[in-house]
């Protein structure tokens, strides 16, 4: 039976001949076994260049989402067309017996012959070095730096059918490149090759590994552990390539005596000069605005933001070369001869060093095609979203809030105006959101620098808010950010305490600017004693840890560097709550278990807070990408350790410190949903179930709106009736776990706070910043909340097991530190010791 899945929505046909998509497509539970095989078509026509493999699986083994990779000739379709993608299981789908593999794989090199009878060429010694027919090579370069080695660490591949044929071949590689002394590149590519005509899509990250050193919890840019770049570079060599280059509709070319430069310095936009863009120095030194186009002496054309095209041609065929977001990821270039060309990647050999700083890293897209190809998204079937039933708090349809949101993508105050006001574009900078809600102690400065850094999931929410309506603009913003967020907002180290590697860092510090730390909360340069208790040094810490955005963003595009990234702040945000299993680890957790926010070690107990739901949630997270149920069984025993039936609320009363216990029960709602939905109705369910219904009962009785009590509050602003909407969710998704007095009683405090909070937002300019709308995106959905709960009508979690049968897990000092010493290991307390205090490296080495 063919089933519509998806649709797409072409942007142009000014000179694309061909659509590349790369898609997730959610599947009913039980509805299709993991071995089914299946066709794809686009609007009835049968797609060849195009594989279909299954990603995520159900409990009981069916699939639960399928990735979907393919070109569509857009010469068949027009601009106003939409193109309907359906979904044919069939009996078989492999490739036939009788077929030959078209690879041959051996030590040096991966061959790959294609359809036209040409040989695809893959270099395993250096990474994305390709070669056709020996006439056209390419090859991933470092200007100005010769390495001192290039040390495979990983390769693998993948072939893929579709219809009984080979139709493309997925490659993933992995290097380490030695820049000198102690510094290295980590060099990852994955490419999906069509084999009708070699045409490759392709993403590569570089990394540096290293860890930073910030002195006094400061992490600011110029970090000795950093590495300087003039430019990565994707570089092609052949004879008389006869590259052209496109721009504004003129077409440019490159002779054997010129050569031809363009080199994208800035933004282009009015605030190109912003302080966003400081270096180390704290100094914007961005040579001049936009773009310029230049031969050796003279130059050609210059303007704002440069949008290339650029061909090559070799042996009678001609190559698309793109890489995706040019202008937005400057400084960017591409340098042209009669036999070459090199397109930057990261940096550009015409501006100054980019500094790579420890635990960061880049990913840029390019595809290299014999025809120009655009970028298509697909939008699932509504429909068959619902049908699907893999997100349990989707909303089904349009809220009170919808006009406020949408200011998220329209208007003075949007996301894209946002990115305008403070020139929130380059490669370090580009996707992240403005946290214009920082500069309330400073409002009229024209440039306060404030990064979010996905604070409260604004990758969940523009997500959501995208399957909700199928608008492009909310995918492009999740998109652009989820990808900032990967490369930039994660430390990717393990060579840091296992309380930072791996983790996110926090958003810039509160109401000050962010000067010379960049996206790593805290500068040297920045004051000290801003507000009450203020920090002011430290690092990624558990009570900012978001993963749900990133593990969406990687199950509805395949984008592997998002689910990276959610498992690396998954273990991570593990670390940090349970230790690294050291001893020296040990000692140091019983010596802080009275800290709040850290877990309790002497008692077993977890805080009562955002950082223990956070945990939950990347837990969850983990689940759904991994599968191992253990992570369920992990979320069941820190729920027994944080909250009972037992408890009382005079805590909750000290809002300030208190009133995150919200974001803590919505993950408990996740957690009794999913058991709900394995239907498990175990004592980890249970004791989940009846603990919250203690705690919403107090809620339905004794909670009220934030802001009906302004004197109680250090900043009383419309943050708060945002943080309103989680109470709302909550007494929404307990209802049906309550008798019919309280459900009553929950139901009319739920709608009270929700016509408070709507009235208060709808009439307040606050509504319209940052934190606010990621608020309401984020916690919007609270009917979504009651329906999940309506698996509890078919569900007999009162009679099953008696709550005074359920026990805690207990915890001594004893017991604690016994464990640890039973795994006492001289090699991980040696590679912990000079991780956490690295003065000792230059005895005992490095980790």
């Amino acid at each position: 039976m063919t089933q519509t899945v998806g649709t797409i929505q072409i942007a142009s046909l000014a000179k694309e001949t061909c659509g590349h998509f790369k898609t997730g497509i959610p599947c009913p539970k039980g509805m299709w076994p993991a071995v089914t095989q299946f066709r794809l078509a686009a609007n009835g026509i049968l797609l060849t260049d195009a594989f279909i493999k299954t990603s995520q699986l159900w409990p009981d083994g069916s699939i639960k989402w399928l990735l979907c990779e393919g070109l569509i000739d857009l010469q068949h379709h027009s601009v106003s067309d939409e193109i309907v993608l359906t979904l044919e299981a069939v009996e078989s789908d492999s490739p036939s017996i009788n077929l030959v593999s078209p690879v041959n794989n051996n030590d040096e090199a991966l061959s790959l012959s294609l359809s036209s009878g040409k040989t695809f060429i893959i270099n395993k010694a250096k990474p994305f070095q390709f070669v056709t027919d020996k006439h056209l090579s390419s090859s991933f370069d470092i200007v100005d730096i010769n390495p001192q080695s290039i040390t495979p660490i990983a390769f693998s591949y993948a072939l893929h059918c579709s219809n009984n044929e080979y139709s493309a071949l997925i490659v993933e590689q992995k290097y380490e490149i030695r820049l000198g002394s102690d510094k290295k590149l980590i060099v990852e590519t994955e490419a999906s090759i069509f084999l009708s005509t070699g045409t490759v899509c392709a993403h590569l990250t570089m990394r540096n590994p290293s860890a930073a050193s910030h002195p006094n919890g400061k992490w600011d840019l110029g970090d000795p552990n950093s590495i300087y770049l003039k430019e990565c570079c994707i570089s092609f060599k052949g004879k008389s390539l006869e590259p052209t280059l496109t721009l504004n509709s003129d077409v440019f070319s490159s002779s054997e005596h010129e050569e031809l430069t363009l080199h994208q310095a800035s933004s282009g936009f009015e605030n190109w000069q912003s302080p966003v863009h400081v270096n180390q120095d704290n100094v914007n030194s961005l040579p001049f605005r936009g773009f310029k186009l230049y031969q050796p002496d003279h130059l050609l054309l210059s303007g704002d933001q440069a949008k290339p095209q650029i061909k090559i041609s070799n042996s009678g065929s001609t190559f698309s070369i793109h890489v995706d977001k040019f202008w937005q990821n400057f400084p960017s270039s591409a340098h042209l001869t009669a036999d070459s060309l090199n397109v930057s990647l990261l940096g550009s050999r015409h501006s100054e060093n980019t500094e790579l700083q420890p635990g960061e890293q880049k990913t840029r897209r390019i595809s290299i095609a014999p025809f120009t190809i655009q970028s298509l998204q697909v939008v699932i079937d509504s429909a068959w979203l619902k049908n699907a039933s893999v997100l349990p708090f989707l909303p089904s349809k349009s809220c009170e809030f919808d006009s406020l949101i949408k200011n998220g993508i329209g208007g003075s105050s949007s996301f894209y105006q946002k990115r305008l006001d403070i020139d929130e574009f380059g490669w370090r900078h580009f996707g992240e959101l403005y946290a214009d809600h920082e500069k309330a102690l400073a409002p009229d400065e024209p440039f306060f620098v404030s990064h979010y850094n996905n604070q409260y999931d604004p990758i969940f929410g523009m997500l959501m808010q995208w399957l909700l309506s199928g608008d492009p603009r909310w995918f492009e913003l999740a998109d652009d950010l989820a990808k900032h967020v990967a490369d930039i907002d994660v430390y990717h180290t393990s060579d840091d305490k296992p309380e930072y590697s791996g983790g996110l860092f926090w958003h810039t510090d509160h109401y000050v600017q962010a000067y010379t730390a960049s996206h790593r909360t805290y500068s040297k340069h920045q004051p000290s004693g801003v507000y009450d208790d203020h920090a002011g040094g430290g690092g990624p810490g558990g009570q900012h840890c978001y993963t749900n955005g990133l593990t969406l963003h990687h199950l509805l595009t395949g984008y592997t560097p998002s689910r990276d990234a959610a498992l690396s702040i998954t273990q991570w945000v593990t670390n940090y709550y349970e230790g690294d299993g050291t001893l020296l680890g040990a000692l140091l957790a019983l010596k802080n278990s009275e800290t709040p926010g850290l877990k309790n070690v002497k008692t077993g107990k977890y805080p009562l807070d955002r950082g223990t739901g956070n945990y939950i949630q990347a837990l969850l997270d983990r689940f759904e990408l991994l599968g191992n149920f253990s992570d369920v069984e992990m979320v069941g025993h820190i729920i027994r350790n944080t909250i009972s039936t037992s408890d009382r609320f005079e805590l909750l009363s000290d809002v300030e410190n208190a009133w995150f216990y919200t974001v803590l029960l919505q993950a408990v709602c996740r957690f009794i949903t999913l058991k709900l939905q394995l239907q498990q109705y175990d004592e980890d369910y249970q004791y989940a179930s009846k603990s919250i219904v203690h705690y919403a009962s107090w809620m339905a009785e004794n909670e009220y709106a934030y802001l009906d009590k302004p004197e109680i509050l250090e900043f009383p602003s419309q943050t708060w009736s945002g943080q309103d909407l989680r109470k709302i969710c909550i007494l929404r998704f307990v209802a049906s776990f309550l008798d019919e007095a309280t459900k009553s009683t929950a139901i009319a405090k739920a709608e009270a706070l929700e016509k408070i909070v709507v009235d208060r937002l709808s009439s307040n300019v606050e509504s319209v910043s940052t934190r606010v709308l990621c608020l309401i995106m984020q916690n919007s959905n609270f009917m979504a909340y009651q329906n999940a709960s309506e698996f509890v009508k078919n569900s007999d979690f009162k009679e099953n097991i008696p709550l005074s049968n359920l026990k805690h897990n207990s915890s001594t000092p004893a017991k604690y530190l016994f464990k640890h010493v039973k795994r006492f290991s001289w090699g991980r307390e040696r590679s912990q010791l000079v991780k956490r205090f690295p003065q000792f490296q230059k005895w005992l080495g490095k980790p």
